[in-house]
């Protein structure tokens, strides 16, 4: 075990290491909805108007529609196993004289260029899943019911689970309205309490949500 911790934290897989420990944390927070992140990539066309899974930096590369979190992720984990392996290798490898500097540097090459591939290959068929999901836009979630997912909705983060009309489903970012009236109990945002889409803010791109059931004499007034 000493060995292997010795391995993983030497160059070049230290260069992976830690960027694989953000990785898990980043999904375990995903899988436990504990933190307000962006499970499925939200893109936009030209006039910013629907969800979709499209991504044009990644496209360029051959990545298709799949999500950035996903590319990386997978980028991340391939180049430490590559590392990983590689420094092994040169480390039980005998009679070689190749400097440490020029060994650790081919395996680091090695390893970018490897990950990318990998990441490539093992993307493809799931970018034709995102390529056949069918767009959503903002105004047909406006007036729908979601369930809350993350611990409870602010007015800084928050994730709700909705259901489109195609009966997709689909994780969106919500907020509580900044001029949201006085008078709603905290509760009606917690997690798996049912809250209603009632606008769309264009500029932080996020879902404006309400409980379901609001007091008789509170009005939402959108903003």
């Amino acid at each position: 075990m000493s060995e292997f911790l010795d391995i993983a934290l030497s160059f070049p897989p230290i260069v992976f290491s830690f960027g694989l420990i953000l990785v898990i944390v980043y999904w375990l927070t995903v899988i436990i909805g504990a933190l307000d992140v962006d499970v499925v990539d939200v893109g936009t066309d030209a006039s910013g108007g629907e969800i979709d899974g499209s991504g044009g930096f990644w496209s360029a590369f051959g990545f298709g529609s799949v999500p950035f979190t996903v590319v990386l992720s997978l980028w991340i984990t391939l180049g430490w196993i590559v590392t990983v392996l590689g420094t092994t290798w040169v480390r039980s490898a005998d009679g070689m004289f190749i400097p440490a500097a020029a060994s650790g540097t081919a395996v680091l090459v090695a390893g970018l260029g490897v990950g990318m591939l990998g990441a490539k290959l093992l993307t493809r068929p799931l970018s034709r899943l995102f390529d056949d999901a069918p767009a959503t836009a903002h105004a047909d979630l406006v007036g729908k019911v979601c369930v809350v997912r993350t611990g409870t909705v602010t007015l800084d983060s928050g994730q709700a689970e909705v259901t489109d009309d195609e009966g997709s489903v689909l994780l969106i970012n919500v907020r509580r309205s900044p001029h949201e009236p006085e008078g709603i109990d905290d509760a009606l945002f917690a997690r798996h309490a049912k809250v209603v889409v009632f606008d769309y803010d264009e500029v932080d791109r996020v879902f404006l949500v309400v409980p379901v059931a609001l007091p008789p004499d509170v009005a939402v007034v959108e903003s």
